[in-house]
């Protein structure tokens, strides 16, 4: 079934981003949730992009998560309808797929971290997956007429795994090996939802508190005002991770380390390598109290001894990019790829688009 599922997953991908080239496509939606899906669904389907027919599984699957996204999101469901209506596609189809992603495919391997240097919060990331969804990857400028502009990152359409919005709010998640699936809210939604809807780390721990997820992850969350935590959350449990006394930062991989939410892990699927990227970012991150620039940061990305920065030739499978920002001074630098052989290059489409706004 897992299979039969991710050869469904790369159908509804693989035109996607043929008309790109290596790097990763650059999108801008705007607007109202509808006319942002409608607009986007209609570039990837002049490009030739295909929303598949969903298994029967998935379409139970995705009615059923359906309810708990219309309590906690329900605008991201018009821009799946606009999506989808702009693809000649069924609604179904297109929500049933959002919905269940997470729940159908691998795990992701990915490191997070944020830091307090004194001045600024550092962030940074290294999203890990199998090369073959590098032709996939996206970094998307969003701008919703009721909601938080974002630039956010993925390797699927309407959802983000990581991102940073206007406010200073920065998020991202990484997978957990889990033992329970059930419907509810998909990662890339509520992530979508934190860029959207929240302005700093603790509206966004509210909200995410209170949701009932599909599937098990972190979700790092640090903002400018020097709140950072992460959500350890599971379908069936949800606990707040803050940084140890005396640490100005906080380091996720793909394990848990609350230690109530241990006995919901499946720790024998765990990745082999999420303790030693864990240990390899927390003893840097120690070792300069926490206070770190953008260069070191960058050097704690690019970390090979700890496996931070992803290889893993035989199945395939390591970063296919990185982030790096400073949250109160709001600069977003992003390599495309892996970050020890590919150059940070500062976004600025966000900064520009909110000074363009203010002088409307």
């Amino acid at each position: 079934m897992f299979l039969e599922s991710l050869k469904i997953y790369l159908h509804c991908l693989v035109t996607y981003n043929e008309w790109t080239s290596d790097s990763m496509f650059h999108p801008k939606v705007k607007g109202t949730y509808y006319e942002m899906g409608q607009s986007y669904g209609s570039l990837l389907y002049k490009h030739g992009f295909r929303v598949s027919k969903q298994p029967d599984e998935k379409l139970e699957f995705g009615k059923q998560s359906e309810k708990e996204v219309k309590r906690i999101f329900p605008e991201i469901l018009e821009e799946i309808r606009g999506f989808a209506d702009a693809c000649h596609a069924s609604y179904e189809d297109m929500a049933s797929f959002m919905m269940s992603i997470g729940a159908f495919k691998p795990v992701l391997t990915c490191s997070v971290f944020a830091s307090f240097n004194g001045s600024d919060v550092v962030f940074g990331r290294n999203y890990d997956f199998y090369y073959s969804f590098k032709k996939h990857t996206e970094s998307c400028l969003t701008c919703p007429e009721d909601g938080y502009w974002s630039v956010g990152h993925s390797d699927v359409f309407i959802g983000k795994e990581d991102g940073v919005n206007e406010r200073g709010l920065a998020v991202a998640m990484t997978g957990i090996a889990e033992k329970t699936i059930k419907p509810g809210m998909s990662f890339v939604l509520a992530m979508r939802c934190i860029l959207d809807k929240c302005a700093n780390t603790g509206e966004a721990v509210k909200i995410l508190s209170n949701t009932h997820f599909s599937t098990t992850n972190n979700y790092l969350l640090a903002d400018r005002e020097d709140n950072i935590a992460v959500i350890e959350a599971a379908p069936d449990k949800i606990r707040v991770r803050r940084p140890e006394k005396g640490e100005n930062f906080i380091v996720c991989t793909n394990h848990f380390l609350h230690p109530e939410m241990l006995e919901v892990e499946n720790v024998e699927e765990r990745c082999w390598d999420s303790i030693p990227r864990y240990t390899a970012i927390h003893q840097a991150l120690k070792k300069h109290n926490g206070k770190i620039d953008l260069k070191t940061a960058r050097n704690i990305l690019v970390n090979h001894s700890g496996y931070v920065c992803s290889h893993q030739k035989k199945i395939k499978l390591g970063t296919i990019w990185s982030i790096i920002a400073t949250l109160k001074e709001l600069q977003i630098f992003r390599a495309e790829g892996h970050p020890c052989k590919t150059k940070f290059r500062q976004d600025l489409r966000l900064n520009k688009a909110i000074m363009a706004r203010g002088q409307n």
